[in-house]
């Protein structure tokens, strides 16, 4: 999907006020809509959960990757619960059902095989389990749902054939995705490549300043680590630090850290070398427009000491943006940052 933050009929500074909310309060079926009232009920919690960031996509803090199916049984009355934990809109779709959304119309309630649970919402559907076999339940933001936001929803003693059988796995199957960035600047140069699933992160990033003002000499520093995602505030990893002048290498350190989100987003990240040092960092983008971003990072490690920037972004498309950058040691500079 392309991104609509860039996308100059989309780039607007807010929401406009008179788009009206979701009609579901207000409908109400034409007939008796109320399941049996002696059938046993199933109820069923799910969370709506994610990273807008990573694009993470969950059910229950998990993807469809990591789970079992929702297990119900035929003659019952089965209630979702669910909850958005998060700030987008998600329209969840049940395959082979019409369910009730339960909306405040008593025996009316108005019957659905799709419902958008609005952010940080609280939607309660329920249906009668009277369709024998396996079905689909995801969010019908397609990308949402090839992220991870899916479930099979299960009958107990239904199997699947043998040609089906075969192929389940793939519905399983979970899919690595790589990008990166390169940042040339007239002060210094910046490049990160990334290749993530949903909570393994392998990262490259490099450095090479064009002057260091203390040693006048070009200076760089590569850090490649593999980081484990837990959930969007919480993040560990282990990886290498390599640093060095010109073609020589000073140092080689294995490093060992996390990463947490802290209140207002600040990004923390602290790590250990197996040299006896440890360095920890702090860092904020403030998101000023749709277009234009100021940025800024507090650096202190035990052996070099502090490192700081601040600069400003302002996205030309979505592959493009046009950077300035003040560096602690490289000074300023701008340029051009390049997305793949």
């Amino acid at each position: 999907a392309s991104d609509v933050s860039s996308s100059k009929d989309l780039a607007v500074d807010s929401m406009d006020p008179r788009r009206p909310g979701p009609p579901y309060a207000r409908l109400r079926a034409v007939r008796n809509t109320d399941l049996p009232k002696d059938r046993p009920m199933r109820e069923i919690r799910l969370t709506l959960d994610g990273d807008m960031e990573r694009y993470v996509w969950l059910i229950n803090n998990k993807p469809l990757s990591e789970t079992d199916s929702i297990l119900i049984e035929k003659g019952e009355v089965v209630r979702f619960i669910m909850i958005n934990r998060t700030m987008m809109h998600h329209p969840m779709h049940l395959h082979g059902h019409f369910f009730r959304v339960v909306n405040g119309q008593g025996d009316h309630a108005p019957l659905k095989h799709t419902v958008d649970v609005e952010p940080m919402s609280t939607t309660v559907i329920e249906f009668d389990a009277n369709e024998f076999g396996d079905w689909f339940f995801h969010c019908h933001l397609l990308y949402h749902m090839k992220a991870g936001m899916a479930r099979m929803v299960h009958y107990d003693g239904f199997s699947l054939s043998p040609k089906l059988a075969a192929v389940r796995p793939r519905l399983y199957g979970e899919s690595w995705y790589f990008w990166g960035a390169i940042t040339p600047l007239s002060n210094m140069a910046e490049v990160s490549i990334t290749a993530s699933s949903t909570r393994n992160i392998l990262r490259l990033r490099g450095q090479l300043g064009w002057r260091d003002e203390a040693a006048q000499k070009n200076r760089w520093e590569t850090v490649l680590t593999w980081d484990r995602w837990f959930n969007r505030f919480f993040t560990v990893f282990i990886g290498v630090d390599i640093e060095g002048e010109r073609s020589d290498s000073e140092y080689t350190r294995s490093v060992i850290g996390f990463t947490y989100l802290l209140p207002f987003n600040f990004e923390t990240r602290v790590w250990a070398d197996d040299d006896g040092g440890w360095r920890g960092a702090v860092g904020k983008e403030f998101q000023l427009t749709p277009r234009i971003a100021l940025f800024g990072e507090a650096e202190y490690d035990s052996h070099e000491k502090w490192e700081d920037r601040a600069g400003v972004a302002y996205t030309v498309s979505k592959n493009f943006s046009l950077v300035g950058l003040w560096h602690s040691d490289f000074g300023w500079g701008g340029g051009l940052q390049a997305r793949f």
